[in-house]
């Protein structure tokens, strides 16, 4: 379980930032899709808005989420002000390349610190403690297509501790500090939560249909339901993270 050849070791992702990642040989062995896609490549829109073509960046380097042209459309632009969106606020713009850069390097260092601070503590307790983070939802799916949704979309980060295990990185940590053993890569639960991605994604462009049906003259909700139910389905697939935690700890412990 333990053959340094199946841990991770420290790459940069599409994003340019250090994280663990694992051996090409290995990679070959248990590769799930069979293209390579850009991080943030997917675009995500709204409803019946969802074929407009997004502007260029201002100064200040961000776009708005919609074109002007939108909001000088009769049609549209009473709708998008009617549900509470104004073209100068924040909840109007969406995050440039750049941006999502730097919130996800101050992440990753972010996590880089937890796990010294954990493999500190725990050494402290016990003599010895060499853990390495486990991502339930893994760069496979954050670089994938589905990616954009879970960052731009739900506000989530793959580095934050709801997506976060600390696994034991040799046997000795797993003997002193009772850690289930780093595995490197699970296939199965990557194609998991990739299924769970793909439906919560479905189930958020749903509701977007149903924010954004008034420009076709149908029944609407207001900006306050339709963020009262993303915060419920953001709250969904953190959930969901935490059971997968348990059962990864469960299935790792049992076959070890």
């Amino acid at each position: 379980m333990f053959d340094r050849d199946k841990l991770p070791r420290p790459v940069k992702t599409n994003l340019g930032i250090v994280c663990h990642a694992f051996p090409p040989a290995w990679q070959e062995r248990h590769a799930m899709f069979g293209r390579r896609v850009e991080f943030g490549k997917k675009q995500e829109t709204l409803g019946g808005l969802k074929d407009a073509v997004r502007p260029a960046p201002d100064a200040d380097g961000a776009a708005p989420a919609f074109h002007k042209k939108q909001w000088d459309d009769p049609r549209i632009g009473p709708m998008l002000r009617d549900a509470g969106f104004v073209p100068d606020d924040a909840g109007s713009v969406v995050p440039t390349a750049d941006n999502r850069l730097a919130v996800f390097a101050a992440a990753n260092q972010r996590l880089q610190a937890r796990t010294k601070s954990f493999n500190r503590d725990m050494t402290a307790r016990h003599g010895h403690c060499h853990a390495l983070p486990f991502l339930v939802i893994d760069h496979k799916i954050w670089d994938g297509p589905h990616g954009t949704f879970l960052y731009a979309q739900m506000d989530l980060i793959g580095y934050d501790e709801w997506n976060v295990i600390m696994l034991a990185a040799d046997p000795q940590t797993t003997e002193t500090c009772g850690l289930a053993g780093h595995p490197g890569f699970l296939p199965a639960v990557t194609q998991a939560m990739t299924e769970h991605v793909i439906a919560w994604e479905a189930q958020h462009n749903a509701l977007l249909k149903t924010f954004g049906i008034t420009a076709s003259g149908g029944s609407d909700i207001s900006r306050e339901q339709y963020e009262t139910e993303k915060d419920t389905l953001r709250r969904e697939i953190i959930d969901k993270a935490g059971w997968m935690k348990l059962r990864i700890i469960e299935d790792l412990l049992r076959k070890s």
